[in-house]
């Protein structure tokens, strides 16, 4: 039927490139962007899931850096651990000397100089001791979260370090006597300090593996949260190019449809 009061032609092209318009606008946008939410409207339920993963990967990467920490927090502490057994080991050496019957007193007088200043050095290093301002040897334990979910695990402290803690505050060795009771005492004192490194050590290699396993978490929750939220870049250049053609051919077409009705009017001449 030849009418020229309605186009049908030329609305259906326009239709359609209005369409083709729109998909060419959101794929650039997509490109552009990297994501294929960059329009949350087109895919509601994907951009809460992305949300919640994108949340929880932050919490364990904080995790992670909050284990690291204690890790830290006990290398440190043994660090000075060792010392301390060292000095421990010095002082008993030096208690060996002393139970030699055969010095004098000038001789067992100087053993005693060096002692005395070695416990005194150990109490200055136990008291002193801190990690970005947290004293180490003190009677408390912290506490971190382990997990996104908020799950906790623990470090515990303890006072083992000063003399008083380790049993050798008022020990001597200016006479042999003294000498081989300090000898006692002091192999108890580095038992007791080779135990603690040991406890601390269990922690480090318990928050270790604490730190791989969240690693590990992080990894597969990013993956997840990559398969929805990024963009092949591949399909959606190949979309790309199919909206592009798209829109030129509307575009021609509506270019077309709008000079067809004037053949009609020949027939009015």
């Amino acid at each position: 039927m030849a009418v020229i009061g309605t186009n049908i032609a030329a609305l259906s092209a326009s239709n359609y490139l209005t369409s083709n318009q729109a998909a060419l606008t959101k794929s650039i946008q997509r490109l552009s962007s990297g994501s294929r939410l960059a329009d949350p409207s087109d895919d509601a339920a994907g951009v809460a899931v992305s949300g919640d993963l994108s949340a929880r990967v932050r919490r364990l990467q904080a995790a992670a850096n909050g284990a690291g920490d204690i890790v830290s927090f006990a290398q440190t502490t043994d660090g000075f651990l060792s010392t301390i057994q060292n000095m421990l080991t010095r002082m008993s050496e030096l208690a060996q000397e002393a139970t030699n019957g055969a010095f004098g007193s000038s001789d067992r007088a100087n053993y005693q100089t060096e002692f005395a200043n070695l416990v005194a050095t150990m109490n200055n290093i136990a008291s002193n001791a801190s990690f970005n301002g947290s004293p180490l040897f003190v009677t408390s334990s912290i506490v971190i979260a382990i997990n996104a979910d908020g799950n906790t695990d623990s470090m515990q402290l303890t006072t083992i370090a000063n003399a008083t803690s380790l049993g050798i505050d008022t020990t001597s060795i200016n006479t042999t006597t003294a000498a081989l009771s300090a000898l006692t005492l002091l192999n108890a004192a580095i038992s007791c300090v080779t135990n603690r490194r040991a406890t601390v050590n269990a922690d480090i290699s318990k928050f270790n593996f604490y730190i791989a396993n969240i690693n590990t978490e992080r990894t597969n929750v990013t993956s997840a949260n990559s398969r929805i939220a990024d963009l092949d870049v591949a399909d959606e250049s190949a979309n790309l190019a199919k909206q592009n053609i798209l829109v030129q051919a509307s575009t021609s077409m509506l270019a077309q449809a709008n000079t067809s009705q004037q053949s009609v009017l020949k027939l009015l001449q």
